[in-house]
């Protein structure tokens, strides 16, 4: 996936770095069975060597988790909601009663047909690129296993196997993510441009396993450290979709779409004083952490208004601003839909990525108010800063930073799709109880003599500190280049 991905499960991030290190030559150890201290365990079961440098893992139980019945059932619904729809999900729901009936093999089959039939190639190839690998790593039965292959001797080939999903699901997630060199499995039939959902091969034979790693180059690990981190993911579902909770997704929709339209009256037609209250009692939480700043009448801002600095974590990031500081600002924006900017409560300007046009309308703006802008140019999920463009930092003697975290259960609200992204606003209001949380730091001088690079930086890191997340230099072009295969530049009139 990018460019630099990255693991988001709590575990990772929680593990502690010499325990790690210990499992991984433990792992290490038995899955190439090197004599030794760890010589006297044997090579796990999922495991087994090829000749002198070569092994096969059975990844179906590094993933699945025997407790859980329904593990494969998650998957093949992701693919069929995040490429086919609800309704497509919301048949294979309706048919997995009767799909436990049937053997495993003629199950996955059954799945595999409702998820993919009809679907075109290049969507299927991105879900499994862009969707899948953070369910996969999220719910992995064996993670310090997936750790263990990615520390495996740079000589050494690795083949994955699974017999529970075809290899478009699996190949981005394994080969970018986790380290192997090749993914051997089923196929999902079809042309060159759409899938029949007919799934074929998976037939494991040495001699096939021993051509299909000849025919693979080895990887070159020595600049990349397995599994990679996971900085970008897409999709609209925010929980693990378990046929419960799939179940109650789809009883909740409709009352989630009524819920959203009301707390969209709310705040286009109520006061800003008001609309935060009123919307509070739907659910709607904004909490801010430390003082806020307070409003300067003209006569104190002969200079224009006040700017503001934060990170991105979705287009209402200015909204719970607002709501946090109880009156309006004004906000930039890129890529802005004619949908979002209807129901924006506060005034929004489009940015056009060309730097002297953008510094005219921003300082335009900042010159009639206070002015929020997002220095990273698009929305990151996860726990990372995406790097800040430097022309905020030219606009004013200060910028205030501000770091927002946004917090949903079921729907994420953030898309790459150009039609998808136009709902992103809707999808987050549509979540029962959505929250940002808001920090106002301390302003940061932009006429201490630095330059406007070094004083974006300050400012990543100052949110980076405040919020308990790591800085990267990664753009939105890496993004859009790893998760839908674009620039994420679209033209508009």
């Amino acid at each position: 996936m990018e460019v630099c991905m990255a693991n988001t499960t709590d575990s990772f991030a929680s593990r502690a770095l010499h325990l790690q290190r210990f499992v991984r030559r433990r792992l290490v150890a038995g899955l190439l069975g090197h004599r030794g201290e760890a010589a006297t365990a044997a090579p796990p079961p999922q495991a087994r060597r090829i000749g002198e440098d070569a092994l096969v893992v059975d990844v179906d139980a590094l993933l699945l988790k025997p407790s859980s019945p329904s593990a494969v059932f998650s998957p093949y619904f992701l693919v069929a909601v995040e490429a086919g729809g609800y309704a497509r999900g919301l048949a294979l729901l309706a048919l997995y009663p009767a799909l436990r009936a049937l053997p495993r093999g003629a199950r996955v089959r059954a799945m595999a047909m409702v998820a993919f039939c009809g679907l075109r190639r290049d969507e299927a190839a991105r879900i499994g690129r862009a969707v899948l690998p953070k369910h996969f790593f999220r719910e992995a039965a064996d993670v310090h296993a997936l750790e263990a292959v990615g520390a495996l001797p740079k000589e050494v080939k690795v083949a994955a196997v699974t017999r529970s999903f075809p290899t478009v699901m699996m190949d981005a997630f394994l080969t970018e993510y986790v380290g192997f060199d090749v993914v051997v499995g089923a196929e999902v039939k079809g042309g060159a441009r759409y899938l029949t959902g007919v799934m074929e091969g998976g037939e494991l034979d040495t001699e096939r396993l021993g051509l299909a790693l000849k025919r693979t180059e080895k990887k070159k690990k020595d600049s990349l450290d397995y599994p990679r981190p996971m900085v970008f993911h897409d999709g609209r579902l925010a929980f693990t979709p378990t046929p419960a909770a799939a179940l109650a997704m789809y009883i909740y929709l409709p009352f989630a779409v009524v819920l959203a339209v009301i707390r969209i009256a709310i705040y286009v037609l109520l006061p800003w004083r008001l609309s935060s209250v009123v919307a509070g009692l739907t659910g709607v939480r904004v909490r801010v952490i430390g003082p806020t700043p307070a409003a300067e009448d003209g006569d104190a801002k002969p200079r224009g208004g006040r700017l503001y600095a934060c990170n991105h974590r979705t287009l209402l990031d200015p909204v719970g601003m607002a709501c946090a500081l109880r009156r309006p600002v004004a906000a930039v924006t890129y890529s802005l839909s004619r949908l979002s900017e209807v129901l924006s409560p506060i005034p929004l300007r489009r940015l056009t990525r060309g730097r002297e046009e953008d510094r005219r309308r921003m300082s335009s703006m900042l010159a009639r108010g206070d002015v929020v802008v997002c220095p990273e140019g698009t929305t990151c999920r996860e726990p990372y800063l995406l790097r800040f463009s430097p022309l905020f930092a030219e606009l004013s003697p200060e910028v205030t930073p501000v770091a927002v975290d946004a917090r949903t259960a079921v729907f994420y609200a953030t898309s790459t799709s150009p039609v998808a992204k136009s709902f992103d606003s809707v999808y987050f209001l549509m979540n029962p109880r959505p929250e940002y949380v808001v920090q106002f730091l301390e302003p940061v001088n932009t006429e201490s003599g630095k330059s406007s690079i070094e004083v974006a930086n300050e400012v990543q890191g100052a949110l980076a500190s405040a919020l308990g997340f790591e800085g990267t230099a990664l753009t939105r072009k890496d993004k859009y280049l790893l998760l839908a295969g674009n620039e994420g530049v679209v033209k508009t009139k």
